[in-house]
C-alpha cells in the first residue's frame, strides 16, 4: 500500500471518529426548523403585527419552548418592538392537553401598563396558535391567573379571538353607516364611509374599528376613546358578539349618558347591517354585569329612538 493511501485511510478515520463524537455529544439530537409568525409591537407600540422567522430547535425539545424563547429574545424586523420584555422568565409550559397549553412567565412580565401588557399576551397567544396542533392558550404570572383592571380573569384565549388588522387576504370597498354624536347632545347622527375590507377579517371588526377612529364629519365627536381595544367579533345568527380588552370600561365610562351613547353608536352602527339585529357585549371573553352605572349583561337590539331625525 502507498504512502498516499496510508495517509487518506488516516484522514477518513480521524474524520469518523469526530462525526461519532459529536454525534455522542449532541446525544443524536438532530436540528428542526420551522417558519412561522411570531407577533410583536409595532414601531408605535399601539398593536402587534406578525414577522416571519425560522425557528430551529432539537428534534426532542418542545417547539412551544423555542417560540417563546424567540418572542423574549425579540424581533429581528427593525420596525417591530419587543412585546415580551427581555428580562422575563420562562418560568413552566403545562401541555396536560397538548392542543390547549397554559404559560407560566415570571413577574418581570408585567410593566404595569395594563393596554400593553394585554397586547402582549395576545402576541403570545396569536405566536403559539400558529404552531399545529395548539388549539388555545393561557398566559400566567408565576402561577397566578392574569387579572383585568375590572376584576376579570384573562383566560384560554383562541387564534379566533384575536382579530388584528394584518390578517388580511383580497380586499374590497364597502359602505358602512356609523352613528356619533355631538357635543351638548344624546342622540346619534350618522356618518356614511367608505372604507376596504379583507375577506379574511368580518365587516363587523371594521366597523368597530372605525367606531374607535372617530368621526370624519365636521360637528361629530367620538363616542368612544381612541384607546378602546378591540379583541375581536363572532356573529352566530342575528346576533354580533363583540368582545373588547378589559379598557373598555376604563376609557369609555364617567356618567350614563356618555356610557349610553358608546353601548348604542355600536349596536345602532352594527345593526344597520341587515344580518345583525342584536349585540352582546363581552370583556375579554367574559360576559361582565356593569359597564359603569348600565348593565350589559344582556343582549342589545337597536334603539332607533337615539337616532337623530
Amino acid at each position: 500500500m502507498s504512502r498516499k493511501s496510508v495517509i487518506g485511510i488516516l484522514i477518513a478515520v480521524i474524520i469518523a471518529a469526530a462525526a461519532v463524537t459529536i454525534g455522542i455529544m449532541s446525544g443524536g439530537r438532530n436540528r428542526v426548523t420551522i417558519t412561522t409568525d411570531l407577533y410583536f409591537f409595532n414601531e408605535e407600540e399601539t398593536a402587534i403585527a406578525a414577522e416571519t422567522r425560522e425557528i430551529s430547535y432539537d428534534e426532542n425539545d418542545d417547539v412551544v419552548q423555542a417560540v417563546v424563547e424567540a418572542l423574549i429574545k425579540g424581533p429581528e424586523n427593525p420596525r417591530r418592538r419587543r412585546t415580551v420584555h427581555k428580562d422575563v422568565k420562562l418560568l413552566s409550559i403545562d401541555r396536560a392537553d397538548p392542543a390547549n397549553i397554559i404559560v407560566n412567565f415570571s413577574r418581570e412580565y408585567e410593566t404595569g401598563d395594563t393596554t400593553k401588557d394585554i397586547l402582549s399576551t395576545y402576541a403570545v397567544v396569536k405566536s403559539l396558535c400558529a404552531l399545529d396542533g395548539i388549539s388555545s392558550v393561557k398566559v400566567i404570572i408565576e402561577g397566578s391567573d392574569i387579572v383585568a383592571p375590572d376584576g376579570a380573569v384573562i383566560g384560554y384565549l383562541t387564534n379566533e379571538d384575536i382579530n388584528l388588522p394584518t390578517d388580511t387576504n383580497t380586499t374590497e370597498t364597502r359602505n358602512i353607516k356609523l352613528y356619533f354624536t355631538q357635543r351638548g347632545t344624546n342622540k346619534l347622527y350618522g356618518e356614511m364611509r367608505t372604507i376596504r375590507v379583507a375577506d379574511q377579517q368580518p365587516i363587523e371588526q371594521y366597523i368597530i374599528n372605525e367606531l374607535i377612529k372617530g368621526p370624519q364629519a365636521e360637528g361629530l365627536s367620538a363616542t368612544l376613546s381612541s384607546e378602546t381595544t378591540l379583541i375581536g367579533v363572532d356573529t352566530i345568527g342575528d346576533v354580533c358578539f363583540v368582545n373588547f380588552g378589559s379598557n373598555f370600561a376604563e376609557r369609555n365610562s364617567g356618567d350614563q349618558e356618555k356610557e349610553i351613547l358608546a353601548v348604542y353608536s355600536i349596536v345602532d352602527s352594527l345593526t344597520e347591517l341587515d344580518t345583525i339585529n342584536r349585540v352582546q357585549f363581552f370583556i375579554d371573553g367574559k360576559k361582565v354585569d356593569m359597564f359603569g352605572t348600565l348593565n350589559i349583561n344582556s343582549m342589545f337590539g337597536r334603539n332607533q329612538e337615539m337616532i337623530a331625525e
